[in-house]
């Protein structure tokens, strides 16, 4: 969606930062030399003062591999020099690019993939499944990846050329996790790992990559595009308000943003990364069931996301974005803002009478990182003493947030994950899942994922289950920006890892379906 601010007006924040990660780690900080990795060539190129000119800035510090970088201005770079299988839209549906067809077979655990005919690497190398497998490799050692892909057995190239992946439970949408980057498998670990995409890097600038195969429209369409190295967000802010940049991607809310002012429009990017308050389900408050399902009525997660994310976020009560076909409006509806139910339930549940609870102070865990988090926790915390219980919020640095997460020790915590495009909530309740804080793990829960995988129609009976029972309280999911010099581009439907994504030129999941096409397809 697209957002105008007037100009000279509009104080918003720029971030050069990084996307969350599932895990919680902190990014890498290797500095990157960025050299050319492909031939000479005699392409024209036009120079910065070219009314059709264009500019992005990057962060070297954490270089150009997409499987390493976690610098989400960086992604931009990714959208024009690498494509994917598939591509996953705003709307979290799969749009096929390198996969041409597909097959699946043995109740969805087997997947048999045909690449696009003709795709090549901006060498002029052909596409082949074993750089699909490389890339899938490497994906699944990268922290950015890897739980997306946690349930693949098994891969392999067949001698057909085709891909074959197998998994360890029937799964229905395993196209819509594989819009990861494809790169050449000998250059996987350099950094700047050589793709398929419509540009190439050369020198400080991106050049058209006369091998690429696509024939759409291109919504950035330039001969070259001119490449900013920066060392800080400042001077990000700095060349993006001065005009040698036209284009920054980041996330509006991390805790290294910056201000600043200039003529600009802005598209919002909906994600997969998730705020949410967890419970502890052993001691404390929350272990008192009647109360802890009842926090959902307490929140107002519209002004939540005004007042505190400044818009980019969507408020949202189930564990799934509003913008997924996987959302069921009438149950979330069933799960918002009601502050009469909380407290006729805080009545019910007998909390405010009980001796046990008469000198009780909750613990309300959050990371100091993310200021976002700690006022958003201050506000509910304000919200539950209002209604008569005694918490106290406890912001500490993030190795001590995830020390006391896992020691158990608080009553509720404001918690951030990236879930995957399906939104599989597995990390949270199978018995081995890295989010299953306050011993929330739960063999039910865990057997409702799994369905959800192999079914999509079972994801809300999960829901409602997670609603029932109220081990986490969904609050919003974040949104990133795409900020654009005004009128340099006028067709963008950004998604997360495709800034330059334009739906109306993307094909469709069922135009490469083969499944029902023939009985077996690895039949000779």
């Amino acid at each position: 969606m697209k957002r105008f601010i007037a100009l000279l007006l509009a104080l918003t924040l720029l971030s050069g930062c990084t996307a969350a990660q599932q895990t919680g780690k902190t990014e890498a900080s290797a500095q990157t030399e960025i050299t050319e990795k492909t031939e000479e060539t005699q392409e024209t190129v036009e120079t910065p003062e070219d009314e059709n000119s264009f500019g992005l800035s990057y962060l070297p510090e954490y270089g150009l591999n997409p499987y390493s970088c976690t610098a989400t201005v960086n992604r931009a770079l990714f959208s024009l020099l690498y494509e994917s299988l598939f591509s996953t839209s705003n709307q979290f549906r799969a749009e096929p690019v390198l996969c041409e067809s597909y097959r699946m077979i043995d109740e969805g655990r087997t997947y048999v993939f045909t690449l696009a005919e003709g795709a090549a690497f901006s060498d002029g190398t052909p596409l082949t499944a074993q750089d699909v497998e490389a890339s899938i490799q490497a994906a699944r050692s990268s922290s950015y990846y890897k739980f997306r892909l946690s349930h693949i057995s098994y891969y392999t190239t067949q001698e057909d050329g085709t891909l074959l992946i197998q998994m360890d439970t029937p799964y229905e949408n395993l196209p819509l996790i594989l819009d990861i980057p494809i790169v050449k498998k000998e250059s996987v670990a350099e950094d700047y790992p050589v793709g398929t995409g419509p540009y190439k890097l050369q020198g400080d600038r991106l050049v058209r990559n006369r091998h690429w195969k696509q024939t759409q429209e291109l919504v950035l369409d330039r001969d070259a595009i001119e490449l900013s190295a920066c060392g800080s967000t400042g001077e990000l802010r700095d060349n993006f308000e001065f005009g040698s940049t036209d284009l920054v991607y980041c996330d509006p809310n991390n805790a290294a943003s910056v201000g600043y002012r200039c003529d600009y429009e802005v598209w919002e990017v909906p994600t997969t990364v998730m705020h949410y308050l967890g419970f502890n389900l052993y001691s404390g408050y929350f272990a008192n069931n009647t109360l802890r399902t009842a926090v959902t009525y307490l929140l107002n997660r519209e002004e939540i996301v005004t007042e505190f994310y400044g818009g980019f976020a969507l408020a949202s009560s189930l564990p799934c974005s509003p913008y997924s076909d996987l959302y069921d409006a009438q149950l979330a509806k069933s799960c918002d803002y009601a502050p009469t139910r909380f407290q006729s339930a805080l009545q019910e549940s007998g909390i405010l009478t009980s001796p046990e609870y008469e000198y009780h102070q909750g613990i309300f865990l959050v990371c100091s990182d993310d200021m976002v988090r700690v006022e958003t926790a201050r506000y509910i915390a304000q919200l539950l003493n209002d209604a008569g219980l005694n918490i106290v919020v406890s912001a500490v640095d993030r190795d001590t947030y995830l020390q006391e997460l896992n020691d158990g020790d608080f009553d509720l915590y404001y918690g951030e994950t990236r879930l995957t495009p399906n939104f599989d909530l597995s990390e949270f309740f199978r018995s081995d899942g890295n989010l299953q804080y306050g011993s929330i793990k739960s063999t039910s829960l865990a057997e409702l994922c799994t369905a959800a995988l192999e079914n999509t129609g079972s994801f809300v009976e999960l829901c409602a289950q997670v609603a029932r029972e109220a081990p986490i309280c969904p609050v919003v999911f974040k949104s990133y920006a795409v900020y654009v010099t005004r009128g340099k581009l006028t067709s963008l439907t950004p998604t997360v890892d495709n800034v330059f994504h334009d739906s109306a030129s993307a094909r469709s999941l069922a135009d490469a379906d083969k499944t029902y096409e023939n009985a077996d397809p690895t039949a000779e």
